[in-house]
């Protein structure tokens, strides 16, 4: 084979094609680096706005203490924030033999209308007769759903580490879906 049978003239149409490919290549790269730093830091802030949400929601609390056989209890809810809870409900639940929540109708249902900051309240729920109870009174669980003092519906529970927002929910029987998913 002899160099000059070879068609020079084609090598920099090949070297510009391969440079083109090359920059190409890198210009893809660098967008989605670009998208997924951008989606990180996205991701970054609205998990620091849920958290600045739940700042007064996490400053709420509900206890439980079971009267003799589970259709009695005592509700201790505290707002220990500085800002009023609003449309309070208090929920009793337990898990049933089949293992599936189950919330039952309560003597007093009414929910409180506010609680103020720094207070604390202990109704007392009885299960309505007719009702069954709790298979054992270690299974009772309670909950509170409340409006912060900026309009959001949170859902508190004696065993949740943190406080589920839970939207459009004002009466305790609407809460099983949320109790259930948590």
């Amino acid at each position: 084979m002899r160099l000059a049978a070879i068609n020079w003239g084609s090598v920099p149409d090949w070297i510009a094609a391969v440079g083109s490919v090359i920059a190409l290549l890198l210009a893809v790269s660098g967008l989605l680096y670009e998208m997924h730093k951008r989606w990180l830091t996205e991701a970054e802030t609205a998990a620091e706005r849920r958290a600045a949400e739940a700042n007064q929601a996490r400053l709420v609390s509900v206890e439980v203490r079971v009267r003799g056989d589970g259709h009695r209890a005592e509700l201790t809810l505290r707002n220990d924030s500085t800002a009023p809870i609003r449309t309070v409900a208090l929920v009793l639940y337990w898990a049933d033999a089949g293992g599936t929540w189950r919330i039952p109708v309560l003597s007093n249902e009414t929910p409180l209308a506010v609680l103020g900051p720094h207070e604390s309240v202990t109704p007392l729920a009885e299960v309505a007769s007719g009702e069954s109870g709790p298979p054992v009174p270690t299974a009772v669980r309670a909950a509170v759903a409340f409006t912060d003092a900026e309009g959001r519906r949170w859902l508190c529970m004696t065993e949740a580490a943190s406080p589920v927002a839970v939207l459009d929910r004002t009466d305790s029987r609407a809460l099983l879906s949320a109790v259930e998913a948590t």
